[in-house]
């Protein structure tokens, strides 16, 4: 009996020689994905950002970026800006943890040499650098420094690392609006406060400080913004952006 019913399962279960099995059975379940990450889930890029360049998350609220010219003027500029916030972070952090006076009362410090054959110096030496980096983006399209463009003594550079220089550079823009912040608000520099935070989490943190009420505030509308975008173009059936003085090309591209 046992035998019998064994080979009935078996009978059952077996597949026919030469029969087809269908194609939805054979086919295995496709996981998809977003081509591309944005600046807040489920966000619709802008026109004129279709992912090209290093670090396009979507975003660009103003549409500063609709001219293609303007948008590689841009680019450069936040690189360049990023590079320096870079440098800066680091200065400070190194400057506080070494006991060097802080970094807000640099300008006002004594230095060995005068102040005006000092400006002088920098004022000489930037308009070299600057002059060349001009010179050099125009002619190659790649940020540099002095005569290299693109400044790649290592042979470091790829795609990848690219995005990374992006990432850390805009960090450190917010990192230095925060060393700021701090400055102005508690009279304190990054260590300090970080440490004074520490000490009393629930007491010591921005919402605590003077400008508590602000911070809260533009916690809530930044926090709220994706919500208001989205229900505005599922309303209006298409991507509804002001129209902004200082950029009439946005009138082309948006209709």
């Amino acid at each position: 009996v046992v035998s019998s019913q064994a080979a009935m399962m078996l009978n059952k279960s077996a597949v026919r020689v030469g029969s087809v099995v269908p194609a939805q059975a054979r086919r295995a379940p496709v996981i998809t994905r977003a081509a591309r990450e944005m600046w807040y889930p489920g966000a619709t890029a802008p026109a004129h950002l279709d992912g090209g360049m290093a670090g396009d998350y979507g975003f660009d609220p103003l549409r500063l970026g609709v001219d293609p010219e303007r948008l590689k003027w841009f680019r450069e500029a936040e690189l360049t800006n990023g590079r320096w916030a870079m440098a800066a972070v680091a200065g400070i952090l190194v400057s506080e943890l070494v006991g060097a006076p802080q970094w807000w009362t640099a300008g006002a410090a004594a230095y060995n040499v005068d102040l005006v054959p000092l400006v002088g110096v920098e004022v000489a030496l930037f308009a070299f650098l600057e002059s060349k980096r001009y010179e050099g983006y125009k002619k190659t399209g790649a940020t540099g420094v002095a005569f290299w463009f693109p400044f790649d003594p290592l042979g470091m550079r790829s795609k990848d690392r690219d995005v990374k220089e992006l990432k850390n550079g805009r960090l450190a823009m917010l990192a230095f609006l925060g060393f700021a912040s701090t400055a102005a608000v508690n009279g304190m520099g990054p260590i300090q406060s970080l440490t004074k935070h520490l000490a009393d989490p629930s007491h010591n943190n921005i919402y605590t400080s003077s400008v508590g009420k602000e911070t809260a505030v533009t916690v809530a509308v930044l926090s709220v913004l994706p919500m208001i975008i989205e229900v505005t173009k599922s309303l209006n059936k298409k991507e509804s952006v002001p129209l902004f003085p200082w950029n009439e090309e946005w009138a082309k591209v948006s209709k």
